[in-house]
């Protein structure tokens, strides 16, 4: 069991360094000299090592697996009640993770009805996944234990954390509406007069269920067969891992022909730096990518700059026109709750380490409300087991796991995310 209080008093240490960091860099209270830079410097590092801290238990903490909170909410869905729910959870959790360690063909007839693809019951929901025809051999992951694989995803893909997503339960092509309505506004009308039309901007747009493959993973048979081990985390840690990097690559950068369209590909021009800024950004042109968005889009909760890790570095190192830093780090890891994102400019940041590096002509930097951007996933997973001599004699046994998801830009005018650009030469 995770320590709390440690969690807490990380939580506290970080909120105390940061009030002490804003005091210092408020111009009303303190005057920005040598000894002041300094301090704040000091500050800084000293918050940015908590935020590890508290990331890495935070993240420890959602991955935990909880039966109560997925028991309760198939009790609201099927009205059974919490203990039946839980039971039933129970059931499919252990056939899953006896399939894991044994195989499906070990399953019984019971258990095989709960989670193998073979399973005439299941054959329908995963017909024409891959090949045009059921996964022999595979096992789903149960639905009623799929909230805790999206969970792992969010963990570990950036896009994620402030896109809309939606889980269905099967894969066929959607028709999205879309809306524009940022520039409508109402009128004046004089008594007697007729009111203006004024129709809403409606589209649409396509969400598929593109496939993701895991590439196989080799798990070892001792620890696979060792009681004491958690085969189920195992198992789905290491596949989730890569299904979400996977997945985040292709939600940031995707075309959109033949994959899901990123966001990148489908953000708008906000700013294109002027020549000498091919491996740099300035403040002018983080201020000229702010205010290129609608404020009617800068006023959404998922409003936020998106960079990557070494992008970010160089921006928290820019200082405004009295010397002070542009960025400023919550009191909170950012990992769990929208109150916890770092700040710039006064909006979110998040950290995708599928965005470009600054370069020539690249985009290193998006802008923009990321609940315009749909993820779409399917809730069938199947997983499938190796155990051929390649395998074997390594004492191992290789998984493969398959998950469907799409993405794309859910804005009819395409302005509701815009991108910064660095210069060609």
């Amino acid at each position: 069991m995770l320590n709390m209080h440690g969690l807490q008093d990380r939580r506290e240490a970080k909120a105390a360094k940061v009030r002490e960091a804003q005091n210092l860099l408020d111009p009303a209270v303190t005057p920005y000299t040598k000894q002041v830079q300094d301090k704040v410097e000091t500050l800084y590092a000293e918050i940015e090592s908590l935020s590890s801290q508290i990331g890495q238990i935070e993240k420890a903490l959602v991955l935990e697996n909880d039966l109560n909170g997925p028991a309760r909410d198939l009790s609201d869905r099927e009205g059974r009640s919490i203990d039946e729910s839980a039971h039933r959870i129970s059931a499919a959790k252990k056939a899953f993770v006896k399939a894991l360690r044994f195989g499906a063909e070990r399953l019984s007839p019971e258990e095989a009805s709960l989670i193998s693809a073979d399973a005439p019951s299941n054959r329908s929901r995963v017909q024409n996944v891959a090949t045009s025809s059921s996964a022999a051999g595979g096992v789903l992951v149960p639905t009623i234990v799929m909230p805790s694989v999206l969970t792992k995803l969010k963990a570990f893909g950036g896009m994620r954390t402030v896109a809309k997503v939606l889980a269905t339960s099967g894969g066929e092509t959607m028709q999205w509406g879309t809306l524009d309505d940022t520039a409508a506004e109402g009128e004046l009308v004089a008594e007697g007069s007729a009111t203006t039309d004024d129709d809403l901007s409606f589209g649409s747009t396509s969400i598929g269920a593109w496939m993701f493959s895991s590439k196989t993973i080799p798990v070892s048979m001792q620890l696979l067969q060792d009681a004491n081990a958690d085969a189920e985390s195992v198992v789905l840690d290491a596949l989730t891992e890569r299904l979400a990097r996977g997945q985040n690559r292709k939600f940031t950068t995707g075309s959109g022909v033949g994959e899901p369209q990123g966001a990148v590909t489908a953000a708008a021009l906000g700013i294109t730096l002027p020549a000498g800024n091919t491996t740099a950004v300035t403040y002018d042109g983080l201020v000229d990518l702010y205010h290129s968005l609608d404020p009617a889009y800068r006023m959404s909760p998922s409003c936020a700059f998106m960079m990557n890790d070494a992008s970010f570095k160089i921006v928290k190192k820019m200082k405004d026109g009295q010397g002070r830093p542009i960025w400023l780090p919550s009191t909170e890891s950012g990992f769990k709750s929208d109150a916890g994102f770092d700040t710039l400019l006064g909006a979110k940041l998040v950290i995708n380490q599928h965005m470009a590096d600054m370069a020539a002509n690249a985009k290193p930097i998006l802008f923009g409300d990321f609940s315009k951007y749909l993820i779409r996933d399917v809730m069938d997973v199947i997983i499938l087991r190796f155990t051929d001599s390649a395998y074997a004699k390594k004492a191992q046994v290789g998984f493969l796991a398959w998950a469907r998801a799409d993405g794309r830009l859910i804005d009819a005018s395409n302005q509701s995310i815009k991108y910064l650009q660095n210069s060609a030469t």
